[in-house]
Formats: C-alpha cells, structure tokens, sequence
C-alpha cells in the first residue's frame, strides 16, 4: 500500500508558481522558460494651481501657484521673465513673456503651467495720427501704392482700422504730449507689417532731442502675406519732462513697420495728455495744371498762385525745375513728378510728361483734346499710375471718344496705342471686331490686331496713318466680341514714319 504524501502548502504554492510561469512564459535559447516582468504602473502627475486661477502677472508682480502634493521642488524655466521661490511657489515677474513653471517630487510626474507675463494699463495711449507728418518728397506713395498726401492708411487689423505707413526715407512723425509731472516711463507702440525689423535698422527715435537706445528691441512679424497682426514693442524706457514732451521718428529706410498707437507706462503717478498736430491745408493748383506737358529743350511755367513755395523735380534727368519759379524744362522722353512745398502746408505735385517736338502724344483722358462721350456724359478716370494721371476705363459699346490735335509737321506718323485689356475671359485676338479707330475720318487698319489681357500696359502697334496740320481722331467702341468692353486707354502716340 503507497504512502500518501502531504507537501506543506508553501512548496505546493511554489510549484504551481513555476508551473505557471513555464506555462505562459516565452521559451529561453537553452530550451528553458524565460520568466516575464509585470509592466510598472503609471506614474501619477502633479497638478498645479494658480491662486484665483490666474495666469498672467504684472512685471514686478508676484502669483502663489499651489500642488495638489506636499514637497514638491519648483524651479523656472526661464529666471529672466520670471523667479520662483522653490520651496513656497512664489512666483516673481521679471520681464515680459511668457514663462513654464514646473513642480517636482520624487515618485511622481512634474507638474508644469504657463504664466504670461504682461505690462500693466498705459498711463496714455495716443493715435499715432495725431502726429504732425512730415515727407521728403511730398509723397507717401510707393510702387503706385500709398494713403496720399498724408500717411493715414487704411488696415482693417489696426485699432479703428486706420494706422499711418508708407513713410519713406528721411520722412519724420513728431508727436507731441504733455505730462504733468517729470517721470521715467516706458514707451512703447503697436506696429505690424509683412518684414521681421530690428528697429534701430529702421528708426531713428528722440525724445526732447535726445536719441532712445533701439539696440535689441525688435518687431517680429506673424505673417508675410499681409494677415499679420499689431503687435506692442518697446522702445525703451526714457525720462519725461515736465510740460509737452516731443517724440520724433525718422525713417531710415522706406520699408518699416505701420504705426497704430502710441504707448506711454509711467514709472510714478502723473497725467499724459495728447496735443494734436495742426491740420494742414493743402498747397491749391487750378483745376488742370497738375497735368503738364513740355517737349525736349522747351520750357513751361506751372500754374501755381501759392507765394513762397518750393520746387523739385522727382528726376532731373527728364525735367529740370527752376525751385523758386517752377519753370519746367525738358531734357529727355518721359514722365517726372514736380513736387510744390511749403512749411505748414500739404504738398502737391504735378505730373511732366516730356515729349519729343517731332511726336505728338494725346492723352486718352486729357480734356484739352476734347474727349466726349456720345451720350455726353462724364470720361471714366482711373488710376494715376498712368502717363497722363488716369485711364479711359470701361466704354459701353457705341462710345465714340474724339480727340482734336495739331501736328507741326504734317505727314505720315506711326501710330501706337498703349493701355490695357482689363477683361480675362476676353483675349482680343482681332481689334477690328472691338473698336474703330479714324483719323481724319480715314479708318485705320486694325485686322488682326491682337491685345491679350493683361494687369500692366502694353503698347499695340497700328500702323502708319497720315495726318494734316489740324487733326481729328475718334476711337468708337463696336464691342461685337464682347457686349461692354474692358480697354483701359492710357495714350496715343504719332512718331514720324522714317
């Protein structure tokens, strides 16, 4: 008879255990069972808590974050915008920025939260059209782009939609503003453009006459594509003066951020008041002299009734302008701009056109060769970009447009057309089918004459046409290719036939 054989229950569990783990267990390169480690558990992370759940903080000020465990370590990522006590969670604002806090212990995962640190309210804040603006040339138009005779430029991502740009180099806004107390402050201002700048590449910046330190304050635009948006920079900090303080910028180079508001951070209690800058009126021409046209070695006088004005020419190389008289000579073909100024006015300007004696030129637009619709109503104008200061633009079919004009030596002329076709569901690829051009009521050739759209002007040889001393010309729209025609007339040039 066999004995039956207890194990004690300790031997018995450690059995099963091998059993076990042999069973489920992954097989060794001996033939053996490799035993398995059971996966460690998660670790759990520390939350933070800030007093009030507030996440920004004043420079200079201080926020308590709280952990939900004891003893925990905390440390700053970035001590230069923000301390914290490691011990207590006492947070210290240094600088503006933005700044992760983290809380760690032992055992578990760190803990972070962001904290931003901001300016406080500014003791003023002042429209930067308040300056009294100042251009070089009289201009703050660029590439046939620009708000006109005075910086303001709409740009629907400013404050009120309006901010000021388009300044180029040498130009100046002075803002004036008045403080009732001598206190140091921080200024600073909204700005945005397409171009990352260090501002002192861009500006040269006094207060009272004495040059702010621009070195490392920088714009960093957030988009090239024109979607960027206004963001605050510093210009340092300086002294203000008790009574009106003057802020001047000069711009060393044309492109620079646009200016929306002007910040002021006093350091000590005192009142900031904006003093605007006078209106201006604008220096007055009658009506039609801002158009001028001179041929080569001749000489014209500007209309101009303003006394004590000055004159120049954007290049010399075409025009010449006398700066006290405004007498325009021509040098060369071409177009120049005359600038008229004087201190306390707004600028104006007139357009030169300079011809060669032997050419004749007409303006598509220009009154005094009388351009008259059928119907007798107004020429359509549009854009100044043109040679004579705007185009004839969308003509109903049936429009005839009628120009009258002298050739001092009457003969045969090559004719040239330059302007626009506006519409790109239409390439002309025959102008006869478009328009009908006569001179002296004698049709001229346009078979097969083709004008592709385009954005930009193109010059469309027409062929050789005879003209008379006294000329009449007419161009009429037939528009049987299109119902409404998109030509943007520029001008008509004669030059003589070799």
């Amino acid at each position: 008879m066999k004995k039956k054989i207890v194990l004690p229950f300790a031997a018995l569990a450690l059995m099963v255990g091998i059993a076990g783990c042999q069973g489920n267990g992954e097989t060794s390169t001996d033939g053996s069972a490799a035993s398995t480690s059971a996966p460690a558990s998660k670790m759990e992370q520390i939350k933070i808590t800030a007093a009030d759940n507030v996440k920004s903080i004043l420079v200079g000020g201080t926020l308590k974050l709280t952990a939900d465990k004891e003893g925990v370590t905390w440390s700053s990522k970035n001590e230069n915008i923000a301390t914290v006590d490691s011990a207590t969670g006492l947070v210290t604002a240094k600088a503006l920025g933005s700044v992760v806090i983290n809380a760690k212990k032992e055992g578990f995962k760190d803990g972070a939260i962001t904290i931003s640190v901001v300016r406080p309210a500014p003791t003023a804040k002042i429209d930067w059209k308040d300056a009294d603006h100042y251009s070089v040339d009289g201009s703050y138009t660029r590439n046939n782009r620009g708000p006109g005779d005075t910086p303001v430029y709409s740009k629907t991502q400013a404050d009120g939609g309006e901010c000021i740009g388009y300044q180029g180099t040498g130009d100046k806004e002075t803002l004036t503003f008045n403080s009732t107390e001598a206190v140091a402050a921080e200024l600073t201002s909204s700005m945005g453009g397409n171009n990352s700048v260090n501002l002192a590449d861009v500006w040269k910046i006094k207060l009272n006459g004495t040059q702010l330190n621009l070195a490392g304050q920088r714009y960093e635009s957030d988009d090239s594509s024109g979607n960027y948006t206004f963001q605050e920079v510093s210009f340092g900090e300086a002294n203000l003066i008790k009574g009106d303080n003057v802020l001047e910028i000069e711009f060393l180079v044309e492109e620079s951020p646009y200016l929306d508001n002007f910040f002021v951070y006093a350091k000590a209690a005192t009142t900031i008041t904006s003093k605007p800058a006078a209106p201006k009126e604008k220096i007055a021409l009658p009506e039609g002299a801002d158009q001028l046209t001179v041929a080569i070695g001749a000489t014209a006088n500007i209309n101009c009734t303003e006394t004590g004005v000055k004159y120049a020419s954007s290049n010399t190389e075409v025009a010449t302008v006398d700066e006290n008289t405004g007498a325009v000579t021509g040098v060369a073909k071409g177009s120049a701009t005359i600038t008229i100024s004087k201190d306390g006015m707004l600028p104006n300007r007139v357009t030169v056109t300079v011809t060669n004696p032997s050419e004749v030129l007409i303006e598509a637009e220009s009154e005094s060769t009388l351009v008259e619709y059928t119907d007798g109503a107004t020429v359509p104008s549009y854009k100044t970009s043109s040679s004579g200061g705007a185009y004839v633009r969308v003509l109903p079919t049936g429009t005839t447009l009628t120009y009258t004009f002298i050739a001092a030596n009457p003969g045969n002329y090559n004719l040239t057309m330059t302007g626009r076709n506006f519409n790109q569901d239409h390439e002309i690829t025959d102008l006869s089918q478009d328009a009908e051009i006569k001179i002296n009521n004698v049709a001229v050739n346009l078979a097969g004459k083709a004008w592709a759209y385009t954005r930009s002007n193109q010059s469309l040889d027409l062929g050789t046409v005879t003209l008379a001393a006294n000329n009449t010309m007419t161009f009429k729209v037939i528009g049987a290719e299109t119902a409404d025609s998109n030509f943007m007339l520029d001008s008509f040039l004669f030059t003589p036939a070799a």
